[in-house]
């Protein structure tokens, strides 16, 4: 292992210790506010799963309020963006905001579960968001139900949090479930994501086949 590949994580370590710790919570299903959207709200080690109720709006907002509205550039990414359909727009966040994120662009089912499982195992940047959204549907039903498994040991192995934004229930070992809600439509494109994010809801769902 080079020395440059070292430094960087034990800077990681520095930077991030609550990503290498236990997560434990009771299970519950309630309905909260969006705004709580950070990196912690997610548990250490597990795969969760972002849903919209309509629209795929809701996922794209979730991005933006992880991003949030940085001054100054990151000297590393905080998380990982593995893009299944090469959807992520960088023109539309500022480069500060851009700078927290590494975006792994992919095409096809296959090559987004790839990257993903080498990423996930690597364990160098201790958030990956997975964005299913841009894949045809017959592209997701063909990813097995091992697929994930394999997913969530990599997770548990290596303590990272994994979130998987997807326009319906496709993980069958996730430990947490969202479901976003919200009336928006066409008059809303203009107007500010901070403004849309504390008009979206979130259903929490904690799953027992995922711990």
């Amino acid at each position: 292992m080079s020395e440059a590949i070292q430094a960087l994580r034990r800077q990681l370590r520095e930077k991030f210790p609550q990503a290498h710790g236990v997560w434990t919570q009771p299970e519950q299903e309630e309905e909260v506010a969006a705004t709580p959207f950070e990196p912690a709200a997610f548990p250490v080690g597990a795969i969760s799963e972002v849903v919209p109720a309509m629209g795929l709006s809701g996922l794209s907002l979730l991005v933006a309020r992880l991003l949030g509205e940085p001054e100054e550039r990151a000297p590393l990414p905080d998380f990982i963006l593995v893009d299944g359909g090469d959807c992520f727009d960088p023109a539309s966040y500022s480069e500060e905001a851009c700078s927290r994120l590494l975006w792994v662009r992919c095409q096809g089912a296959l090559e987004t579960m790839k990257a993903a499982d080498l990423l996930i195992r690597d364990g160098n940047v201790p958030f990956v968001l997975l964005d299913l959204c841009g894949l045809p549907k017959e592209d997701m039903k063909g990813i097995p139900g091992s697929a994930w498994w394999r997913l969530k040991l990599a997770a548990e192995k290596t303590g990272c949090r994994v979130v998987v934004l997807s326009p319906t229930p496709r993980v069958p070992c996730a430990t947490l479930r969202l479901q976003l809600s919200g009336a928006m439509g066409l008059e809303d494109f203009d107007r500010p994501r901070r403004e849309l994010l504390e008009r979206l809801r979130v259903t929490e769902e904690r799953l027992k086949h995922g711990t």
